[in-house]
């Protein structure tokens, strides 16, 4: 397999670099619903690659299921979004946002997975709250729904957690 790729002289910024690599490996990814889906598939296909690296035979049926729906909600995705571009734009409900709007921010992925890893290391309630109160605009700047929620209920299970580790 051979890999292409292509310079260009402008400067990127260390949280654009991701945006920049999906940009020019997945060129036909333009949409959020499509960009969710992908970081849904690649959390899948690392998973995978764990399962069988760790040769664990029931991890891995999981995961390549997990992957497999990544694939079909790529796959529906991406016909609803064709389906909305026949929709005049004042005809659409903001539901269909996700399906038209490209993919607001491609680092919130990286910020959010940070954080979480950030997150387990955490054993006490003082620093779960100093680190609560240090990331809030990191917090914030996740506003992709799927992925902030998934990092909320993180937040939620570690202060629930801690409070058990202690009673």
């Amino acid at each position: 397999m051979i890999w292409c790729t292509t310079l260009t002289m402008t400067p990127v910024a260390p949280d654009d670099k991701m945006l920049e690599a999906i940009r020019a490996s997945i060129p036909s990814l333009k949409t959020q619903a499509q960009f969710t889906a992908f970081t849904l598939g690649f959390d899948a296909l690392r998973l995978t690659f764990d399962a069988i690296f760790s040769q664990n035979e029931s991890r891995e049926k999981q995961a390549l299921a997990t992957l497999e729906q990544a694939f079909d909600v790529a796959r529906k995705s991406t016909d609803l979004a064709k389906k909305f571009e026949e929709v005049p734009s004042e005809s659409r409900g903001p539901a269909s946002n996700p399906f038209t709007s490209p993919p607001s921010e491609f680092h919130e992925y990286d910020t959010q997975k940070r954080l979480m890893l950030e997150l387990e290391s955490i054993n006490t309630l003082s620093t779960l709250t100093e680190w609560y109160e240090t990331n809030k605009a990191d917090r914030d700047r996740i506003v992709t729904q799927s992925l902030r929620n998934i990092l909320i209920d993180a937040i939620r299970q570690k202060r629930l957690s801690i409070d058990q580790a202690v009673t």
